[in-house]
């Protein structure tokens, strides 16, 4: 009786790997663990990574990746969109199949992902099963919505029998990036607070008059300097939400690269977000990071890390929605959330560093 060999004992001494992971900010970082823990147990191999034009900038410098193959078939997302000019699916499989891959990891959910692993003619291909998916895929993985994305992603390569080790983010800017952020920031100022409040669906957006009370007492309470970042279309959100407060912020909306912005949120001390890329941005970089959620899930999509938590309205039950609405636009699930519940649950997070979630808070935390 023949014996079969496991996938994973096949690739072994493969050198050529594709990981498909286009799309988006939050996503590509959220990658990181991957592909670190991929490295590891594939020292000598060649792993390139599918991104997404601009998403793609925050994996340069890492030290994982062979090269970044830039995938732009559509410009739907405003914080993705590339400069050149798009190319087709076809074009795309043309230029992977002559890489001549062994093996593609699909971390995308996508049936187009699945098909666009299996037209590169690589023998091995293991990504998240379901539908036409399973068949296209040599390798199926179970997709577990509860759990967080970072852990979604390290399911493939458990369910190839590659060990997980770690799972920590990490980002990397270099000493110019860092030099370009740093000069942006008075330097008589020492402790910061960055709000990012745009978000590329609106129904993420937390209210502007919201914004300016947390930033009013941020500033005025706990002596921090905001610093609100962003797109260049961010730039007048930014502003109003500055004049609401009638506190003295830096708006550096269309400012900085997503890499420069990668090296300002290093700079700062403790970052509030919406539920968007540049909270896991700032995670990943190290600082204390605080999200506000509304329709989405914190379970998948919370900034990852003990040091991070993300903050909503537990009250609700209509909430997580994604995107589903049953409140005909009213969006109780931000609005209804109080300034003050924010305030409290960054301060915790600049002081001690999250939990899971923020549920209470405690008045120790007042006046740190």
């Amino acid at each position: 009786m023949q014996n079969k060999t496991h996938p994973s004992t096949q690739i072994k001494t493969q050198k050529r790997i594709l990981v498909i992971r286009y799309r988006f900010i939050g996503d590509t970082i959220l990658t990181v663990p991957f592909l670190r823990n991929l490295k590891r147990y594939y020292p000598e191999a060649k792993i390139d990574v599918l991104v997404g034009p601009q998403s793609g900038e925050v994996l340069k410098e890492c030290p994982y990746v062979d090269e970044l193959i830039e995938f732009d078939t559509t410009r739907f997302h405003k914080y993705d969109q590339g400069k050149g000019q798009t190319k087709s699916f076809a074009h795309y499989v043309s230029l992977i199949r002559k890489n001549h891959y062994d093996t593609v990891f699909i971390l995308k959910r996508s049936t187009s992902s699945v098909l666009l692993a299996y037209l590169s003619g690589a023998k091995e291909r293991i990504g998240y099963g379901g539908g036409l998916k399973s068949i296209l895929l040599t390798t199926n993985i179970h997709w577990d919505k509860e759990k967080h994305e970072v852990e979604s992603t390290l399911d493939v390569l458990r369910g190839a029998n590659i060990p997980v080790v770690d799972n920590h983010l990490e980002a990397w800017t270099t000493r110019d990036e860092i030099i370009t952020a740093r000069a942006l920031l008075p330097k008589e100022q020492k402790k910061y607070v960055l709000i990012h409040a745009a978000a590329a669906h609106p129904d993420k957006m937390y209210p502007t008059s919201s914004w300016s009370k947390i930033i009013a007492t941020l500033s005025d309470d706990h002596g921090f300097t905001p610093v609100l970042s962003g797109a260049p279309g961010d730039n007048l959100l930014n502003q109003e939400i500055i004049d609401l407060s009638g506190v003295e912020c830096l708006n550096l909306a269309g400012q900085l690269s997503i890499r420069e912005s990668m090296a300002l949120y290093k700079l700062m001390q403790l970052a509030i977000c919406v539920d968007s890329g540049p909270s896991h941005l700032s995670a990943a970089v190290g600082t204390p990071t605080l999200a506000i959620f509304g329709p989405t899930d914190p379970e998948r999509w919370r900034p990852f890390g003990l040091q991070h938590n993300a903050v909503f309205e537990a009250s609700l039950s209509c909430r997580p929605c994604h995107y589903k609405k049953t409140c005909d636009d009213k969006r109780e699930c931000l609005t209804e959330l109080s300034p003050e519940v924010v305030i409290k649950a960054a301060l915790e997070v600049f002081c001690h560093g999250g939990g899971p979630y923020f549920n209470t808070y405690n008045e120790k935390y007042k006046n740190c």
